[in-house]
């Protein structure tokens, strides 16, 4: 994610509107101001994906250090999960109210939950088509974006419970037991490559948005000249 990226009126005109529709502790006056301790934006995920943030971890602050306390915090323990790692230059700058810098967070923050949320959805899909397949909505969340190795294990067949059963016909077992696990992890790749495609067609009309706001904005600059 670059933070030198220029937001044009249109996009921040959505963005701000978006932020006043939010149900949030305190009205947004000077966005880099009142989003400067970090906490407005834990409640903007916490609203969302209520299972990430834990608000008792962030306090409004005023000086300085606590507000780098809370970027630490919702750094470590949400924003790096989902790709929005700040280095230390940038929690500076978002504590001093440095501005445009917490209007790129939140454009890319959006689009990340919006990510999100459909996968959770795709997630939820599978589980009423599949119900032995139980996933919690933590590890449909976070443990999508940290390893995408965990989105492919399968349940494992016990060698314990089938050594009698095996004795007889070990050949045609272990084959209708190899069968069954390729089935099972050709599915389960099958379920993951479906899921990034479903998220790569979401930013695809995220930036078809934006390209279209930037067209609607060229059009009304060629009419002012």
């Amino acid at each position: 994610m670059s933070w030198e990226m220029e937001l044009d009126e249109n996009i921040l005109e959505d963005l701000y509107l978006w932020i006043d529709s939010l149900p949030l502790s305190r009205p947004k006056k000077r966005i880099e101001r009142d989003f400067a301790d970090g906490t407005l934006v834990a409640e903007i995920i916490r609203y969302y994906l209520p299972d990430l943030v834990e608000m008792h971890n962030y306090t409004p602050a005023h000086s300085i250090q606590p507000k780098k306390a809370n970027w630490g915090i919702l750094n470590k323990k949400v924003l790096s999960h989902f790709g929005l790692d700040l280095p230390d230059v940038i929690i500076t700058g978002l504590s001093n109210g440095k501005p445009g810098l917490i209007e790129v967070l939140l454009y890319n923050l959006r689009m990340k939950i919006d990510e999100e949320l459909e996968l959770q959805q795709k997630m939820y899909h599978r589980q009423q088509q599949y119900p032995q397949q139980m996933i919690s909505p933590r590890q449909s969340s976070l443990s999508h974006l940290t390893s995408t190795s965990k989105a492919n294990q399968v349940p494992l067949i016990s060698t314990r419970s089938n050594k009698s059963t095996t004795s007889n016909k070990p050949n045609a077992t272990s084959h209708k037991e190899v069968s069954r696990l390729e089935h099972e992890e050709i599915k389960q790749q099958c379920f993951q490559q479906q899921e990034e495609i479903e998220i790569l067609h979401a930013k695809i009309r995220r930036l078809e948005h934006v390209l279209q706001l930037k067209d609607i904005r060229i059009s009304e600059l060629s009419k002012a000249v």
